[in-house]
């Protein structure tokens, strides 16, 4: 009886942890692969750069609203970019970025603002990218 419900606990945590990947290539916002296309990204301009990981339940209830603003065009003037932290743990590291998701607003590769978790709306968002237009 023991080992059946060593088995059941085992069965429930193996299940519940399972990894659901997203697919980042399924937007407007564009991947960065490394710190060098990161800074050259966010070199200039305004920019929101979404650091997150695709196996983060949290990171994906953050990524409509950030998709979203992407295409709105009152955020036309910003650039959108999005960073994976499994394929890019070292330019991560390098922005300090320690939680997922965390959105960052730069401006002429400045950090203007951070955002850390999940709730961020659009509105928010998109006034975070209008104070430092």
């Amino acid at each position: 009886m023991k080992n059946l419900h060593l088995f059941i606990l085992a069965f429930v945590i193996i299940t519940g942890c399972k990894k659901e990947l997203v697919d980042t290539a399924a937007n407007d916002i564009r991947d960065l692969n490394s710190l060098a296309s990161l800074n050259s990204e966010i070199e200039t301009g305004v920019s929101l750069v979404f650091y997150h990981a695709s196996w983060c339940a949290v990171c994906k209830e953050q990524r409509p609203a950030v998709e979203s603003l992407s295409k709105n065009k009152e955020a036309a003037f910003a650039k959108f970019c999005e960073m994976e932290f499994d394929d890019n743990k070292e330019a991560v590291r390098a922005k300090k970025v320690t939680g997922f998701p965390t959105l960052v607003v730069y401006k002429n590769g400045e950090e203007k603002q951070r955002f850390n978790g999940k709730g961020h709306t659009e509105e928010v968002l998109l006034k975070a990218l209008k104070d430092n237009q």
